[in-house]
C-alpha cells in the first residue's frame, strides 16, 4: 500500500463533544458532524487530535466560516467519508488513509472502510465563499424565525423569569457567565487574572466548566443539561442547576442523580446561557460579564439553532447590566490597551488574584 497520509487508532462517536472527553490524546476520530464549527475544532486541537474522519459533510457551504480551517491551520487533516462499506466502528480500530481511501485493520489485514475526500486550504476557501454569498438569505431566514419565536414565547419567557429563584450570594456581586463559545479559552486566559475570590461570582454553562477546571478556577454554579461535563469537574463542591424543559422534565438532573450529585432543576425557554444570565439578573448582580456566550447568526446556526428568540428576549430584558467580553484577547494584544483595562478593572475592585481552591 502506497502514499500513506495518516495512520493511527481511531475512535467513533456520534456526539463530538462527548467523544472528545473519552479518547486519549493523539487519536484519530470518526464523527457525524455536519459543518464542523469552531468550538468543536478548538476542542479537537485542545485534545491534540491526530486526524478527523467525518461521515457527514465537514463543510456544506452554508456558513461563511468553519472549524475546518482552524484544524488545518493546526496541522490536523480533515476527511469526509463519502462512501463506506462498514460503519460505524464499534471499538477503537487501527485506521489508515491512503490512495483516497480509508482502511481499517482486522485480523492483521487491511480492509477498505470507504472512499474519502481530503480538505485543502483551497477547498475551504471556496466553501467559505459559498457561505458568504448565501449569508443574506441565511440571515433573513434566521431573523424571521427569531422574531416569530420571540413573539410566540414572550408570555412563557416572562412567566419563567418571574418564577426564577433569587440566588442571594449573587446579589451586589460582579458575576461572570462563562460559556463554551468560540475563542473563550484565549479570553479566559486574559480575564482570569482579574477575577478575585470576593466579591465576584462565576457561573459556568455546561462544558465551559471543563475549561475553568483546566485553569484551576472554581465556579460557584454550573448550569446546563450536564451532558458535556467531564467527570473530574464533579469534585467541585459548587451548586449544580439543570436547565430543564418547560414541562418540568430534566435529563440533566437525572444524569447527576445517577452520580449521586445534588442538583436542582429550573425550567426556562431557550439556551442555558440565557438561563444563567437571567438568574444573575433577577438575583440583582451588580453587573454581568459574559465570556463565550453566543449572540450572532453564525454562532447560533453553528449550534444548530434556527433562531435566537430567547436570546433576544434575554438581552432586551437584562441588557443594561450585561457586558460581553468577546475576543478581548485580540484587543489586549496591544500593550497600551492592556494597561487601560488593568486600570479599569482595578477601579472596579477586580484584583489580579484568581480562584485556585476547590473547597
Amino acid at each position: 500500500m502506497e502514499s500513506i497520509e495518516l495512520e493511527g487508532r481511531a475512535y467513533y462517536g456520534r456526539i463530538t463533544k462527548q467523544l472528545l472527553h473519552d479518547i486519549p490524546p493523539h487519536s484519530i476520530i470518526i464523527i457525524e458532524h455536519e459543518d464542523i464549527d469552531i468550538v468543536a475544532a478548538e476542542d479537537m486541537v485542545r485534545k491534540n487530535v491526530k486526524g478527523v474522519i467525518n461521515t457527514r459533510a465537514s463543510m456544506t457551504g452554508k456558513l461563511p466560516r468553519t472549524g475546518v480551517s482552524h484544524l488545518i491551520d493546526h496541522g490536523i487533516p480533515v476527511y469526509d467519508l463519502v462512501s463506506t462499506m462498514r460503519y460505524p466502528l464499534s471499538e477503537p480500530t487501527l485506521i489508515r488513509i491512503a490512495n483516497s481511501k480509508a482502511y481499517f485493520e482486522i485480523h492483521n489485514k487491511w480492509e477498505v472502510l470507504g472512499n474519502i475526500f481530503p480538505y485543502t486550504v483551497q477547498h475551504v476557501q471556496e466553501k467559505s465563499m459559498e457561505g458568504n454569498f448565501q449569508f443574506n438569505n441565511l440571515y433573513r431566514k434566521f431573523v424571521t424565525n427569531s422574531f416569530h419565536f420571540a413573539n410566540m414565547e414572550l408570555d412563557t419567557f416572562i412567566k419563567a423569569v418571574e418564577a426564577l429563584p433569587k440566588l442571594t450570594d449573587l446579589e451586589d456581586q460582579c458575576t461572570f457567565v462563562v460559556a463554551r463559545g468560540p475563542g473563550v479559552e484565549e479570553d479566559l486566559q486574559i480575564v482570569r487574572s482579574y477575577i478575585k475570590q470576593k466579591p465576584c461570582s462565576i457561573i459556568a454553562v455546561d462544558g465551559a466548566s471543563a475549561l475553568l477546571y483546566h485553569y484551576n478556577i472554581k465556579p460557584d454554579y454550573i448550569i446546563g443539561d450536564m451532558d458535556s461535563i467531564p467527570k473530574e469537574v464533579f469534585k467541585y463542591s459548587c451548586r449544580y442547576i439543570a436547565h430543564s424543559y418547560m414541562n418540568g422534565t430534566s435529563p440533566g438532573q437525572e444524569r447527576l442523580k445517577q452520580l449521586s450529585i445534588p442538583c436542582e432543576a429550573i425550567p426556562f425557554p431557550g439556551l442555558s446561557e440565557d438561563l444563567a444570565i437571567m438568574l444573575a439578573y433577577v438575583s440583582e448582580s451588580e453587573h454581568i460579564f459574559t465570556l463565550g456566550c453566543r449572540n450572532s447568526v453564525v454562532e447560533l446556526v453553528e449550534k444548530a439553532r434556527e433562531g435566537m428568540g430567547s436570546t433576544l428576549l434575554t438581552r432586551m430584558y437584562a441588557g443594561e447590566r450585561i457586558s460581553d467580553l468577546k475576543a478581548v484577547n485580540h484587543w489586549l494584544s496591544i500593550p497600551n490597551n492592556l494597561q487601560m483595562v488593568r486600570e479599569y478593572m482595578l477601579e472596579n475592585s477586580l484584583t489580579e488574584e484568581y480562584r485556585v481552591d476547590e473547597s
